[in-house]
């Protein structure tokens, strides 16, 4: 591939001539000699073979061959400073990419959230986000294959802030047979219907998601389907509220009244595989994710608490 004959240096002078309307007006920008100006873009014209500005009284203007150039040359100059921007942030420490292994459980948007702050610090940070399930999450963190993780169970040896309280409620569609039923409904009532379960990600599946006794079930691995499932009337499920909270409050789902006590509790902590070697992209996410989970806390406190 041969070479550029036309430097970025020359397009950036090009760019500031349009922007400020004149050689002499970009000569004073650029903190440059007019006759330098004049020079670059007089090879730049000979480089490229054709005319690309024409002089209009004092005012600089594009041919129509300029026009054209001028846009196309935009994308390079931002690709030139990103590039830069990128070494930059290479050379403070950032790092160029982070992988978080988040339980299905913990609502996303508020992850979401949380890097979408870091990207205005980081932007040039990558970020690979792996939805797990129960005993998935802890074997990522035991293989090192994240940077942090957003888990139920903490992996021996490993120590956790605590984010959130995550209530579960036994529910079902209105149109369901337990959701019609007045008295409360029995254990073994509820073995006879079909349960909505989402499957454990690990790879050996070692992960118990509470009861699981019913005859029939339908197993799904991500939790959006296991919940398209439940609000078309196809089973029950201990659903996370949370994560449920529009469907309850439009009614699309009920509650299940059991017997006993139909509503449990998990704590999700916030882990790392290597404590001691986090980057600073690491650092400021676990202080945006706190900060997110503390404002979600003020609009949802009935089903999560800290």
């Amino acid at each position: 591939m041969a070479s550029p004959k036309v430097s970025l240096e020359q397009w950036r002078i090009l760019h500031c001539i349009i922007a400020e309307g004149g050689f002499n007006q970009a000569a004073k920008k650029l903190n440059k000699s007019q006759s330098a100006i004049s020079y670059a873009i007089a090879k730049m014209q000979e480089q490229l073979g054709m005319e690309i500005l024409t002089i209009n009284g004092r005012k600089a203007e594009l041919t129509e061959a300029g026009e054209l150039l001028l846009r196309r040359s935009k994308t390079l100059l931002s690709e030139a400073e990103c590039l830069e921007a990128a070494a930059q942030a290479l050379h403070q420490g950032w790092e160029p990419v982070i992988s978080i292994a988040a339980e299905t459980l913990f609502p996303i948007h508020i992850l979401m959230q949380a890097l979408e702050k870091l990207g205005k610090s980081a932007p040039h940070t990558r970020v690979e986000i792996i939805e797990s399930v129960m005993s998935g999450t802890i074997e990522l963190v035991e293989k090192r294959a994240v940077d942090m993780a957003i888990t139920a169970n903490l992996p021996k040896g490993t120590s956790g802030i605590p984010l959130m309280d995550i209530e579960f409620t036994l529910v079902a569609a209105p149109s369901h047979p337990l959701a019609q039923q007045k008295d409360p409904i029995i254990f073994s009532q509820l073995a006879q219907h079909r349960q909505i379960i989402v499957r454990d990600s690990g790879e050996h599946r070692t992960g118990v998601g509470g009861w699981q006794k019913a005859e029939q079930r339908w197993t799904f691995s991500n939790l959006s389907t296991a919940k398209t499932a439940l609000l078309n009337g196809h089973g029950f499920s201990w659903s996370p509220t949370c994560l449920m909270h529009a469907e309850l409050e439009a009614g699309q789902i009920v509650p299940l009244q059991l017997e006993h006590e139909s509503r449990r509790k998990t704590t999700l902590y916030l882990t790392y595989p290597e404590i001691d070697a986090l980057g600073p992209a690491v650092k400021l996410l676990e202080t945006l994710l706190l900060d997110s989970i503390a404002e979600y806390r003020e609009t949802l406190p009935e089903c999560l608490s800290a």
